[in-house]
């Protein structure tokens, strides 16, 4: 275990940033238990009036090694009883972690 990934387990473990989530693949199958990092981004986009609006919902920053498979756009992230669909996957240059874009399912 490299030093970055020691310290994403450990920022993962602690139950002051780390949350509880569930991930299924686009495809369908069991439903996998993992630990992911919460944000919220800050840019609007412009354009969508008084309110503006958020292209991403949320945030989420996963360890690679706890999914069976890469993530991918159409995965679904459950949190908190609600279920988000994964719009954008960023994996980091050490193939760690990656974070996900995600949008509220209806």
């Amino acid at each position: 275990m490299t030093a970055f990934d020691a310290a994403m387990a450990t920022l993962l473990a602690d139950p002051n940033m780390g949350s509880d989530a569930e991930w299924q693949a686009a495809a369908g199958g069991a439903w996998t238990a993992i630990r992911l990092l919460l944000s919220t981004p800050a840019d609007l986009v412009p354009g969508l009036g008084a309110t503006s609006g958020r292209a991403i919902a949320v945030q989420a920053t996963i360890r690679a090694a706890d999914l069976t498979q890469p993530p991918r756009r159409g995965d679904l992230l459950r949190w908190a009883a609600t279920t988000y669909r994964v719009e954008t996957v960023e994996p980091d240059p050490l193939g760690l972690t990656c974070r996900l874009g995600l949008a509220r399912t209806a």
